[in-house]
Parts: structure tokens; sequence; C-alpha cells
């Protein structure tokens, strides 16, 4: 790799019966970010235009920056996978073109900031904003996401009330509106040899595009806000299954990477009726029990403990028994005696 690319395929510009693959890649030494006035000068033009004000924070410059972007370009309709580093800046530069924006976040998260407003989206939710107005923005290092951008002009007259858009769209990317989505945008890369020869093809994925991101909208507006201790309950969920096997995994970690204060995440487990340590046991109990099934007497039960974050193997017995109403190994030897 050289020490900066970007690239957007020749074919890839919207026009009738053009190609629609999009590439972009990006790598900076941590020497060029420090004697480079404008790394990012490239994106001023192409899909990404609506960012600005871009800046790799230290002290994550120290270990250098890589981008990548692979996906399809059409008619202003962008679908990528990404993986960006560690980066801040402004998304949306208050003007009619800049587009709406979704993000289906699958490690890493994104943080976005404007007037009274303060959204964030971790592994397994979706975002949507309009850029229309301006967001200040921060993205952790690793942060992979599905990204699509989409004009304004597409989603609006679609929405019928722009009230739908004067705040982001958070979802857990298990809702059924979001879970279809998802599925659509995988349909699109399976039908790439489609795209690439016919204009009626990517008109076609564009509305279709615009009509699932503005149903989606319009469903959050007409059912009102989500309660918020719920919302919370469920993105610190996601984020104790995604880093499960974290040693350090504690309420502290998971109110940190959820993005908000420890004590609102135990007033909200709280109102679950269930605690936050009672769920990160609980789910490491399951990928434990999960593979005592898969290997069987291949594995110690010191071993299972160990990896899965007991603290001993009497600790684990004890909460083992507990829900399965016998020991691992007594477990074990019944399934395998088919009892």
């Amino acid at each position: 790799m050289t020490d900066q690319e970007w690239e957007i395929a020749p074919d890839s510009l919207p026009e009738a019966g053009s190609g629609t693959q999009f590439k972009s890649t990006m790598y900076l030494s941590a020497l060029q970010i420090k004697s480079s006035n404008h790394p990012f000068r490239e994106w001023e033009n192409g899909p990404l235009s609506h960012l600005t004000g871009l800046a790799i924070p230290h002290p994550a410059a120290d270990h250098g920056f890589r981008f990548s972007a692979t996906g399809h370009l059409f008619d202003g309709l962008l679908s990528a996978k990404v993986y960006c580093d560690s980066l801040t800046g402004v998304s949306g530069n208050d003007r009619d073109q800049d587009p709406v924006v979704a993000h289906l976040v699958t490690s890493g998260r994104i943080t976005y900031a404007r007037k009274n407003e303060h959204s964030s989206a971790t592994s397994g939710q979706i975002l949507i904003r309009d850029t229309g107005p301006s967001w200040n923005f921060c993205c952790e290092p690793a942060t992979r996401v599905r990204a699509v951008t989409i004009p304004r002009s597409a989603v609006l007259p679609r929405i019928g009330s722009t009230t739908s858009l004067n705040r982001a769209y958070i979802a857990d990317v298990t809702a059924p509106e979001v879970r279809f989505l998802a599925n659509f945008l995988a349909a699109v890369d399976r039908s790439s040899r489609y795209l690439n020869r016919s204009a009626a093809a990517q008109e076609i994925a564009q509305d279709t595009c615009a009509t699932l991101l503005s149903g989606i909208l319009r469903s959050r507006s007409e059912q009102g806000a989500e309660i918020p201790g719920m919302a919370r309950v469920r993105a610190a969920k996601n984020v104790i299954e995604t880093h499960i096997d974290r040693h350090d995994l504690s309420p502290a970690v998971v109110a940190r990477l959820v993005g908000i204060p420890l004590r609102t995440l135990h007033r909200s487990f709280s109102e679950s009726n269930e605690s936050i340590m009672d769920f990160i046991r609980g789910e490491r109990l399951r990928r434990a029990h999960a593979e005592l099934m898969e290997r069987g007497s291949a594995v110690t039960v010191s071993e299972i403990a160990a990896r899965w974050q007991f603290s001993d193997a009497s600790h684990f017995i004890r909460h083992f028994k507990s829900a399965y109403g016998t020991t691992p190994a007594a477990y074990v030897k019944s399934r395998r005696d088919g009892s």
C-alpha cells in the first residue's frame, strides 16, 4: 500500500448504464499526519464532501491512520462497508444538497453532537441523521460500519414532515425494519453485476433505499420517542455481548462504551428488574455452556471457568448448577449418555 491512496473506480460516476463500484483507501503514517496540512483534500468533491474540519486526534495520530471503504456509488446513493481509525470533524455544511446518512455499526462507536443533542451508536446499532444541519462527530479507533448516504431530495418527499429529521434516529439492528434495510443492502452487494449494467436497476435500488430509510424515520415519528431507559438497556446489552470476553468488563466499562453516566446505566437496569452484573454473568454462563456442549470432555471445568472470567472453578460450578440443575461434569456426562 502506498503512503496515501484515494481511489474511485473510473466507471463509478453516476451516469446511465455506468458501473457502480466504489473504492476508497487511505493510510497515513504518524510522520505524514504531523507534516500534512490537509490530508483529506481528496474528499472535498467526492461522496464524502459533507465531512469537513477533519482531524486525527492525539494520541491516536502517533499510531498512524487507516481508512477504507468498498461498495457502490450511483445517483448520489453510496452504500459501502467502511473501516475508520480515530477521527473527528463536522458532518454537514448547512446546505440543501447535503445527504441523509445512515451508519450500521458492527464494531467501535460513532458519536454525533449538535446544540443540546448527543447521539452515540455502538456495535449492533444504527444511527440515521440529516446532514442538512451540521453535526460534530467523533469516531473511535477501528470502527467498522455499513455506511449509506442518499440525497435529501430522495428522502424528504417520502417522509411528509421534516420533524422526523430534527434529531438523530438510533435503534438496534435487530429491529424488524432495520434488519429489512440491512438485508436489502446485502442484496445490493449480491446484485452488483446487474447494477453495473442497468440504469433502471440503479434507479430501483435508490428508490427502495429511500423508501426504507424514510419509512424507518416516519415510524419513529408516528410511534413517538422510545422509552430512554429501555433504549439504554438494549445498547448496554449489545455492548456486553460484543465485549463479553474482556477480563475487565464491569458496569463502569459498559457505561463508558455506551456513552452514558454509570449512575444512569444502573438506574436503567434497575427499571428492568435486572442488574448489570447479573446480565454479564448470565451471558458468560451461556457462552460457557455452549462451549461445554461443543467440546465436552475435551475441556476442563477450570479452563472453561478461566476463559469466561469466573474467579475460579468452584464459583463457576455453583452458578452453572443454579442455572442448569447439576454440575458441569454431570451435565456433560448426561448429554453424552443421552439421558
